[in-house]
């Protein structure tokens, strides 16, 4: 079983995939699936889903999870959505579903696991990680769903964790060998986020090391021109000293440290996994 949270909201059963009805429902569902079965009050995720919530907000949170309760009936999963009585009447909601069963969990767990495994130059590891996260992303989280700006800002991160995802496996291929064929992928990086630096880097070293050196310094004047004409700025020295690299044919330097195969460290973050800025 698989709650989907990467593109449409969904739940996939042994029977097939059940898409969530209405946007408020699914906003309700990403809510408390973003949790990982943690409790969420309502007065919580009332701002979760409205940036100000209407004066008939709880009411029609109520009606919101009786919807929700009912469609996940259908799958025989009414009871994963627990109501929390609270003193005060306050209370609150949870919907029990385990790490696993949870696309956008499981997709930011890899991806955790992928980014420490490069850092600790088991390029390979990383590389098998990282494409797994990938093979579980079918398009932006939050598709059609009511959401505030909190809540929608969570959606966001994901977005940008996807990017580093496919950033960090073009790093980790580069690191085993392969230079021409990442350039689509590299390019298509680029033209969603221009100025990551990271990427210019990727794109220099797959044309360098893959025999095109006037393709490596055209990817770096490129870089150039788009820090500065768009943001004003001059290229990171980590970006200099790979085009001082590229310009004294200096292949080792180019290519960075070798990785160490089939190495799988235990995962520590999600931080940049190299020193370009983003």
């Amino acid at each position: 079983m698989l709650f989907r949270l990467l593109g449409h909201a969904q739940v996939e059963t042994a029977c097939g995939s059940v898409g969530v009805e209405s946007a408020p429902v699914r906003g309700v569902l990403a809510a408390l699936l973003l949790e990982e079965g943690r409790s969420v009050p309502v007065e919580r995720l009332l701002h979760l889903l409205w940036e100000d919530p209407p004066g008939s907000a709880r009411k029609d949170l109520r009606l919101h999870i009786a919807r929700l309760r009912a469609q996940l009936g259908k799958l025989g999963l009414r009871d994963r959505l627990v109501t929390l009585r609270g003193g005060g009447g306050e209370g609150g909601y949870r919907l029990v579903a385990r790490g696993e069963e949870v696309d956008a969990v499981v997709f930011r767990r890899l991806a955790s696991q992928g980014l420490a495994e490069l850092r600790a130059g088991a390029a390979d590891a990383a590389e098998t990680s990282l494409t797994t996260a990938l093979s579980l992303w079918q398009g932006p989280i939050g598709q059609d769903c009511t959401a505030s700006q909190r809540l929608k800002a969570r959606f966001t991160a994901f977005d940008e964790l996807h990017l580093t995802v496919r950033e960090r496996l073009v790093e980790a291929r580069l690191a085993l060998g392969r230079t021409i064929d990442l350039i689509p992928e590299i390019q298509e990086i680029l033209a969603t986020a221009p100025f990551r630096e990271a990427s210019w880097a990727h794109l220099m070293r797959a044309y360098y090391l893959g025999g095109d050196a006037a393709g490596a310094i055209d990817a770096w004047e490129r870089a150039g021109a788009t820090l500065g004409e768009r943001l004003g700025l001059d290229p990171s020295a980590q970006l200099r000293r790979l085009h001082l690299s590229i310009l004294r044919r200096d292949c080792d330097a180019v290519r960075g440290p070798s990785p160490r195969p089939g190495e799988r460290p235990t995962p520590a973050g999600t931080r940049s996994a190299a020193g370009y800025a983003r």
